[in-house]
């Protein structure tokens, strides 16, 4: 099951500056390596930049309480291959809360994956007088999941495919290259043994004849072939009738 986290920032004098401190921080986690980074902000309508960020907060009406969410898809069953869409999955999941209070909310929301093995989203939520139930905690979570599940079983539907048409190839390119290798003759080699005249020649059931001896030679299989030159007789000859 997707994991979701929240809690809301504390009401009353510097609300609003730990709210943007917030926003900093997500955006500006530092990664593994101890780096400080700059990560894209996103809302319902596509991508914001820190200013716009601030200025939802501070445009934000008076009884606003701030909610931090982290969304985080379970590893193994949902992001085995840290593929999903997360951002996908957030918005529809602020889609169900809306859906669920019957009211508008705001949210500004990162993706994290960049310190941690396990992806994850953390999202300041913005509702106006209205606080959460531990109901609405696990709506939420239900949603997460279903989504990051339908995500999962269409992903790995489309990977199972891809797999397929590469096996398919393997094996038309295997058959090709045995097509290939059946059509191309077999070759044998051959020695005259009073003139030691050495040449390989097709299985094209032509007898090969020694240029030099004008003898036609007659191949053995590789183990007479290999008591033969141990005897330092060579292969057999016939005269040319």
């Amino acid at each position: 099951m997707a994991i979701v986290k929240a809690n809301y920032v504390k009401r009353g004098i510097g609300e609003r500056g730990r709210v943007k401190a917030t926003i900093r921080y997500i955006t500006h986690r530092q990664d593994r390596d101890g780096q400080r980074q700059t990560r894209a902000l996103f809302g319902y309508d596509g991508t914001l930049t820190k200013q716009q960020a601030y200025q939802m907060i501070d445009e934000a009406q008076k009884g606003t309480v701030f909610y931090r969410f982290v969304l985080s898809p379970d590893p193994r069953r949902e992001d085995r291959y840290k593929d999903l869409d997360l951002s996908d999955i957030t918005i529809h999941t602020m889609l169900e809360l809306e859906e669920r209070i019957g009211k508008q909310i705001q949210f500004i929301a990162t993706i994290h994956n960049d310190h941690s093995p396990n992806r994850h989203v953390h999202t300041l939520v913005l509702i106006h007088k209205q606080k959460l139930t531990r109901e609405d905690f696990q709506a939420l979570r239900y949603q997460a999941t279903g989504r990051a599940l339908s995500q999962r079983r269409m992903r790995d539907l489309i990977r199972g495919q891809h797999m397929r048409r590469r096996l398919r190839r393997s094996r038309n390119t295997n058959r090709y290259q045995k097509s290939l290798q059946g059509s191309l003759p077999a070759y044998h080699s051959y020695t005259c043994y009073l003139c030691n005249y050495h040449q390989s020649y097709s299985s094209s059931g032509i007898r090969p004849r020694c240029p030099s001896c004008g003898l036609y030679l007659r191949r053995e299989r590789n183990r007479a072939f290999y008591l033969t030159q141990r005897r330092g007789v060579g292969l057999t000859l016939s005269l040319s009738p």
